[in-house]
């Protein structure tokens, strides 16, 4: 027999094939083919082939009627490597241009009809011939230890499979070129993300918490054209955007192979550090998968327990899981969507004990009818009660353990799926600080921290672009108090771009104003300068509106550090170098703290220094972060009389009338002059 061979398949774009026996409901155990057989759905077992070529010398295949005389008419069926590629609790894959993956849940005229396309079809064949080694997340992991950038090496590192852009389970992962961190995107995603807002933006800004990294999902501008064009045109422009999205991204095969090898309802993965590999994170008794939660569940119903298997319950529970995670609630519910938005830069608690089953919430999920968006509940103990109903009360409706709010009347003809989803502001901070979760089970949730962190690295004006746009790197910053606040002094920077005269408000004034209006800009808009301009036109959205000023915020620090003691001054110059650390305060009065000695020696003669002291005083010091060299003191005395020795300075003293004029020239290694008085 001839063993299967993968270009078999190169034939087939875009399908779904079952890998089990329509009869017996159960994996093949050995599938195979007629070397003359064109088909792909069905197939028959090896055996039964064998043996009736042994006793009728002859065998018709039974789905297409083509014969076979010997063991070497017989080949392999693609099943024997599906077998090997995909977990034994996988029943159904698809295969685009003779690849397989997990079998995807979604909307197929949305989100699955991109592969029947010949543009798409044919990028997605590109992208995997130019996998990137250094893109794949065990290199970014075996990377960040190298470097110790992962501070606890006992712990986990745990990597969950969620897509960056609407948090359902990831089939096909994908990261955006140039994005350092483990989390990525589901391709799908991106297509329709693409075919939904390819006109209206041109880039879409990586949604990785602090990663300022993008992705162009568009070759052009559209805004900007205002000439219609016809149909054959808009459609190469298509064709253009496509392939700008494709090189735009590479394709995780190391996460694409453990998604396969794992159960298709598993989300967390984690790094072995033995094996170096990275390795679905699962509870085993017995050489079998027990999920915490369910059997948490099962064990709490005596009834489930007569009535099935755990394995049996399990499973059940984890399709259903399998169906809300690629769901698209969110997209259809709108309302639901905008509340979640501005629920996002909120600062609240969460409670992380699960109601049903009492553990630390992992997949935070609620109903679609909930209205405290500070609860949840874990998503498998959510469907495993909804299981539960419709196994043990066919006649009632359901209704929701958190709100208790009824979601149907049927619970028969109810698909959980269409009710449920995961809180996708919850889920993309949690893990960042989970060991304190599992401490306290509390989730302390930084709206406001997190806000500042976007602004800092996604919309910002970058230094470099801001430096490169002065005629003259010597700049006098004259804004140092919100236009907000007038007593508040600024720290953190945000400029109001189409403002005239691009006035400057602190972050915390900022988000202060956030805060009255309920974080809802779009119903409510800001007005923060009284300008005429800004008056007219509030503020509605963030993007294209309101930066962080990256330069400025250099020059305050610089500014602060040297300044605590001078906080009346309307105005500093700065003058930018290439680097920051090479970047100065221009002109600084500094009070130098020059310490005297009051006791008397040498008769009427008061020593302020003594040599060590007086010559350490001309050698390279620090002052307020900065490295200093004094090279001159000049002394200019009001009294009646003076006196100077070589090495030490006497004052003679005649009255309480003297005053002491000191200037001090210092200078940094910028050349830089200071004048201390």
């Amino acid at each position: 027999m001839q063993y299967f061979n993968n270009q078999a398949l190169n034939s087939i774009i875009f399908d779904t094939f079952s890998l089990l026996n329509p009869v017996t409901k159960e994996r093949y155990r050995n599938p195979a083919l007629t070397k003359n057989c064109l088909h792909h759905k069905a197939c028959f077992e090896l055996e039964e082939a064998l043996k009736e070529i042994q006793q009728q010398k002859l065998y018709q295949c039974p789905h297409c009627n083509q014969q076979a005389f010997s063991k070497y008419d017989l080949v392999q069926d693609w099943r024997v490597e599906a077998y090997k590629e995909f977990n034994e609790e996988v029943d159904e894959v698809i295969i685009i241009k003779g690849m397989m993956f997990n079998k995807c849940c979604r909307n197929k005229y949305k989100y699955l009809n991109f592969f029947t396309q010949p543009e798409y079809y044919k990028q997605f064949e590109q992208i995997f011939e130019r996998v990137e080694n250094d893109m794949q997340i065990v290199s970014l992991i075996r990377r960040d230890l190298q470097q110790q950038q992962i501070q606890n090496n006992n712990n986990k590192i745990i990597y969950l499979c969620f897509c960056l852009l609407d948090k359902v389970k990831i089939n096909i992962p994908v990261r955006i070129r140039g994005c350092q961190h483990y989390e990525c995107y589901e391709l799908t995603s991106l297509l329709n993300f693409q075919i939904e807002n390819r006109k209206k933006i041109q880039y879409l800004e990586c949604k990785q918490p602090f990663c300022s990294n993008r992705l162009r999902i568009a070759h052009k501008n559209y805004s900007i054209q205002s000439v219609p064009i016809s149909k054959e045109l808009d459609e190469q422009q298509k064709i253009l955007d496509i392939q700008t999205l494709f090189s735009g991204i590479s394709v995780d095969l190391d996460l694409l192979n453990v998604i396969k090898k794992s159960n298709p309802s598993s989300f967390k993965f984690y790094y072995n550090k033995k094996t170096e590999n990275i390795e679905e994170d699962i509870n085993k008794i017995d050489g079998k998968a027990v999920d915490p939660f369910i059997v948490k569940f099962y064990l709490q119903h005596p009834d489930v327990q007569q009535k099935m298997q755990y394995q049996e319950f399990q499973k059940i529970i984890q399709q259903q899981t399998i169906l809300a995670t690629q769901g698209g609630l969110l997209q259809e519910e709108q309302d639901l969507s905008k509340q979640l938005t501005l629920q996002r830069y909120r600062n609240y608690q969460v409670n992380m004990i699960d109601k049903l089953t009492q553990l630390t919430i992992e997949y935070p999920v609620r109903c679609k009818l909930c209205r405290d968006l500070e609860v949840c509940m874990d998503i498998r103990s959510y469907i495993a009660q909804f299981i539960y109903f419709k196994k043990f009360f066919l006649a009632k409706g359901f209704s929701c353990p958190i709100c208790n709010q009824q979601l149907g009347q049927q619970i028969l003809r109810m698909n959980i799926q269409n009710y449920i989803y995961l809180d996708p502001n919850i889920l993309s901070y949690m893990y960042q600080n989970m060991s304190n979760i599992i401490d306290t089970k509390i989730f302390e949730y930084h709206g406001e921290q997190y806000m500042l962190q976007d602004f800092k690295n996604r919309q910002k004006i970058k230094r470099e672009d801001y430096v490169a746009s002065l005629l003259d790197r010597i700049v006098v910053f004259r804004q140092l108090f919100c236009r907000v606040n007038f007593e508040l002094r600024i720290r953190q920077p945000l400029i109001l771009y189409n403002c005239p005269d691009r006035k400057i408000v602190d972050f915390k004034s900022f988000y202060q104003e956030l805060k009255k209006i309920n974080f809802d800009l779009e119903k409510q808009g800001l007005i923060l300068c009284r300008c005429n301009y800004c008056y007219r036109n509030p503020i509605k959205f963030i993007a294209g509106q309101i930066y962080f000023h990256e330069a400025f915020y250099e020059a305050l620090n610089k500014y602060y550090q040297i300044q605590d003691n001078n906080q009346n001054e309307s105005h500093f110059t700065y003058t930018f170098a290439d680097t920051e650390r090479d970047s100065y305060i221009k002109t600084v009065q500094l009070i130098l703290p020059l310490k005297i000695n009051f006791q008397r020696e040498n008769g009427s003669f008061w020593d302020m220094m003594s040599d060590e002291k007086y010559q350490s005083l001309f050698r390279g010091s620090e002052i307020q972060g900065y490295k200093f060299k004094l090279f001159a003191i000049n002394f200019q005395t009001l009294c009646k009389s003076q006196s100077y020795q070589i090495n030490k300075v006497y004052m003679l003293i005649w009255n309480k009338q003297c005053r002491i004029s000191i200037n001090v020239l210092i200078k940094n290694q910028n050349n830089m002059v200071l004048k201390c008085v």
